[in-house]
This record gives structure tokens, C-alpha cells and sequence, in this order.
């Protein structure tokens, strides 16, 4: 009885590498980012983020794992991201430049159709490096209060050539990037979030 149960294992196990497909290689890509938050208008300053989309890099490795035109794709990726906040008052604007370098974790899964696949899948974003300066205003500082990871989500066009996969993905959040502005001893509540679009190329190995 142990015997046959260990032969249909083994079968079973044959099976799933008869008909599944998994390629480890690696990605580079660029995004397109920004900020968008709910404005406040309190005690006399107006703070709200700024429409500009900043460039971004990004590059790592990933992992596709494909059975019966069902794809996995778990990528670990170093990215560059950011975004604008301005910050007015009766005498002064100012424009607070934010770039964040992140590690990335997106868990993509999806239908394959020939080379093309379309995906939806949770990411996770671990902050490495953030805003941590003040900026100098109307004779105060000011300085952002942001969280040391975010939860979001991404949608995933993508094609397979070959060795190459060409992405397209857009990323919204799930969570708030940050949750305040500090201006001289007060803080003021302001929820952002970081959206972006991702071009991204990978080569299997």
C-alpha cells in the first residue's frame, strides 16, 4: 500500500513538471510617479501634492512559475520613486521634492494567453531611504512624516518573446505613504499615497 502511494506521488510529481514551466531571471525598468493626498487648508497654510510625475528606476529578479496557462511571478526589486507636496501660506510657496528608494515585493498572478499574460496580484514596499530633512518656510521648518513600509497593488500587461518579458503595470496603494506634515511644532494630518506606472523589461535565465 505504501508502495503504490509513493508511485502515484511520483507520478503526480512528473505530471506537474510535464506541464508547468518555471524560469528565474532578471528585470530593469523605468516608472512613472506621483503623489496624491487630500488637501488641508488649516491655521492659515494650504498643503496639497502636485501633479508632476517623477521618472523612477528600478531593477532586481524575478521568478515565473506557469501550469496550464496559470502564471506566478514573484518579483524583489531596488526602486527609485517620488513625488511633489507644496506648502503655501499668505507670504510664501514651497515645493517639497520627495524621493524614496524602496524594495519592492510584488506577487503577480494571472492567465496566460500565448505570449501575453494579464495579471493582478499584492505588493509590498519596504522604505530604505526617505525624506528626513527639513525645509526651511516663513521662518519655520517643515518636515513629513512618512511610514517605513506601504501595502499596494499592481496590474500587469504583460508579454513573453522568447527569452525577454516586456511589463506594463500600474501600482496603487492599499495603505498611506505617510500620515502627517510637521510645520515648526504642529502637525497636520495628511494622508498621501504614491501611484506610478511601470515600464519593465526581464531576461530569463
Amino acid at each position: 500500500m505504501k508502495f503504490k502511494k509513493l508511485i502515484l506521488i511520483v507520478f503526480a510529481l512528473i505530471s506537474v513538471n510535464a506541464f508547468s514551466q518555471i524560469k528565474l531571471g532578471v528585470r530593469a525598468g523605468l516608472s512613472s510617479s506621483s503623489i496624491s493626498a487630500s488637501d488641508i487648508n488649516q491655521n492659515g497654510y494650504q498643503i496639497s501634492s502636485l501633479s508632476n510625475s517623477k521618472i523612477g528606476f528600478q531593477g532586481g529578479v524575478m521568478l515565473q512559475v506557469a501550469i496550464a496557462g496559470i502564471f506566478l511571478q514573484p518579483e524583489l526589486l531596488l526602486s527609485s520613486t517620488g513625488g511633489e507636496v507644496q506648502v503655501k501660506d499668505v507670504t510664501s510657496t514651497v515645493v517639497m521634492n520627495q524621493k524614496f528608494t524602496k524594495l519592492d515585493i510584488p506577487i503577480i498572478i494571472g492567465k496566460k494567453f500565448g505570449p501575453l499574460r494579464l495579471g493582478l496580484g499584492p505588493v509590498a514596499s519596504i522604505i530604505l531611504n526617505k525624506p528626513t530633512d527639513a525645509v526651511n518656510f516663513s521662518n519655520t521648518s517643515i518636515q513629513n512624516k512618512f511610514h517605513n513600509a506601504t501595502f499596494g497593488y499592481q496590474l500587469d500587461l504583460g508579454l513573453d518573446i522568447w527569452k525577454l518579458a516586456f511589463d506594463v503595470k500600474y501600482e496603487g496603494n492599499l495603505s498611506y505613504l505617510g500620515n502627517g506634515v510637521n510645520i515648526g511644532n504642529s502637525t497636520y494630518k495628511f494622508d498621501s499615497r504614491n501611484h506610478q506606472w511601470i515600464f519593465g523589461i526581464g531576461l530569463f535565465f
